[in-house]
């Protein structure tokens, strides 16, 4: 992730630099690089999914590294806002280009529930990412292929720990 100045560290840039983190694609294609070629797997969905995956990781590591910050109402509304606004454009232009309707931030909330519902349905496990990647896969159409679970991890695992460094390297933490 992008490292801040140590004068940037005003909500709004802090929010700015987390969204363009979870909308960036460069660690993702790496990721998607790393699923080998099978047949069985629909590389276009798994493909569609990432991007989905890493913005609710993002969101989820805000909650959960700021849960008892004064920080985390403010900045997880500023953050939704944006990726509100970001998926409103992208929708638009997938609208324009296709013709085709599409409400990216509903898919979006509708991944924030089927995640949080797994993590619901396992509330001991040890590691999110043993919840979060057999998840993946499933939304993938891929729940027994263990290279998806693994992206899915890896997509997970990225993302949290980009937010961790970061908000520490702006000392939010």
């Amino acid at each position: 992730m992008a490292k801040a100045s140590n004068a940037d560290t005003s909500l709004e840039k802090v929010s700015e630099n987390l969204v363009n983190f979870s909308v960036d694609r460069d660690d993702l294609n790496r990721i998607m690089a790393m699923l080998p070629e099978d047949e069985s797997v629909n590389r276009v969905t798994v493909e569609y999914e990432i991007p989905l995956l890493k913005i609710v990781s993002v969101g989820w590591a805000v909650a959960y590294f700021l849960e008892n910050k004064p920080e985390k109402k403010v900045l997880l509304e500023s953050f939704w806002q944006a990726i509100d606004e970001f998926s409103r454009s992208l929708s638009d232009v997938t609208n324009l280009t296709t013709g085709a309707e599409i409400n990216y931030f509903h898919m979006i909330k509708e991944r924030v529930d089927n995640y949080v519902q797994a993590l619901n349905m396992q509330p001991d496990a040890k590691d999110p990412a043993a919840v979060i990647g057999p998840t993946f896969a499933n939304i993938c159409n891929a729940a027994d292929n263990v290279h998806v679970i693994m992206t899915g991890n890896r997509v997970f695992n990225a993302a949290i720990i980009g937010v961790k460094e970061y908000l520490a390297h702006v000392n939010f933490t």
